[in-house]
């Protein structure tokens, strides 16, 4: 009898999804260190051609490590989430490994702590609580979040889920911008326009975000991080915004400039931002002078958006069904990241691969 394939997954993901790992079926699962220079030994040591990892950047020795590891077969990097940027898919795609993620397990999870994080801007809870707790027992007056427009940069499923969220609970009006045209988005999601509208709570659809940006009371990002949107929320969208205006970020650390941030926030030029993500984690200022903790103004939150105990099992079990999806060489069934396979394609032999469509 064969022995089972073994499948590595970076200590921190296996914690989360211990109960599943440790449950799986056929193969033999074991924690690792996500660090690439530990990783990528173990993987030639263990011979493994599948791995598991979050969202710790891998540069190059992971990839030379699985294709020698699969002995010039296939290898799979599965990504125990929805972001995968700190894959190089260029690198993945010329050594024969493919890269699938988990898409829908994280949207309730990342979606309710959006509104958490609006909600502590908007009551000020994080100086709130401070003040209490340091013998103060007063605080400033907030806002209601009822009745104040959203605005949805992104109307992906997280980002249409925050609009449900917000409309159908604390009563605000959204209105959502997207990439793709109101048409497309009717055919894309092969539902009517005024059904997506009642559903998801929109008042509006646009494609212009700059409009967002100047109208909303809220601005809610919900893109994915592609050479495209990196500083996407800069100096001049931060400009457009209301005084008044909050800026909320728990879809990736590269699409804002918070060097543009701190300075909006350090003048009063936008009235708060909540952060979740940063463009380097742990969080560490690009300049040492502008340095978003020593702001009133800012709620920040070490990446746990999509940390939830319920989250973290949905992501353990598709981030696994990927695995041996993949090592049953049932390629159609895998959940491949919105990336050019056409190297991967014409070596398998395998079609199809491309149809997920990438979040806004």
């Amino acid at each position: 009898m064969a022995a089972p394939d073994i499948v590595l997954v970076t200590e921190t993901e296996y914690r989360k999804g211990e109960d599943v790992f440790s449950a799986a079926v056929g193969v033999q699962v074991e924690p690792v260190a996500e660090e690439e220079p530990v990783l990528a030994a173990a993987i030639r040591a263990r011979r493994c051609r599948a791995v598991i990892v979050g969202v710790y950047p891998y540069r190059n020795e992971l990839y030379e490590a699985l294709a020698e590891a699969a002995g010039g077969g296939p290898a799979l990097i599965a990504r125990f989430g929805v972001g995968h940027d700190g894959i190089d898919k260029r690198q993945a795609v010329a050594r024969g490994v493919w890269v699938t993620n988990t898409p829908g397990v994280l949207d309730q999870s990342v979606a309710e702590h959006t509104l958490w994080l609006m909600g502590a801007l908007a009551r000020h809870l994080p100086s709130s609580d401070a003040a209490l707790r340091a013998g103060t027992f007063r605080g400033a007056a907030g806002i209601e979040l009822g009745g104040k427009l959203l605005g949805i940069v992104g109307c992906g499923r997280v980002g249409r889920r925050v609009a449900a969220i917000a409309h159908f609970g604390p009563g605000m009006r959204v209105l959502a911008a997207g990439r793709r045209s109101a048409e497309r988005l009717e055919q894309d999601l092969r539902v009517p326009r005024s059904e997506i509208a009642a559903q998801w709570g929109l008042d509006g659809y646009t494609t212009d975000a700059d409009r967002v940006f100047r109208e909303a009371d809220v601005v809610s990002i919900h893109l994915p991080a592609l050479p495209e949107t990196r500083n996407y929320v800069n100096a001049r969208r931060l400009g457009q915004m209301r005084p008044a205006a909050m800026l909320i970020n728990t879809a990736r650390g590269s699409i804002v400039d918070e060097g543009a941030l701190f300075d909006a926030l350090a003048a009063n030029r936008i009235a708060g931002a909540a952060l979740d993500v940063y463009q380097q984690e742990p969080y560490v200022p690009a300049d040492p002078a502008k340095d978003l903790r020593r702001l009133a103004n800012v709620v920040l939150t070490p990446h746990i958006s999509s940390n939830t105990q319920e989250a973290n099992h949905r992501m353990a079990d598709a981030s696994l069904t990927n695995v041996l999806e993949f090592l049953a060489g049932r390629y159609d069934a895998l959940a491949v990241v919105p990336t050019n396979n056409s190297v991967l394609v014409s070596r398998r032999g395998v079609t199809g691969l491309d149809s997920q469509a990438s979040r806004e």
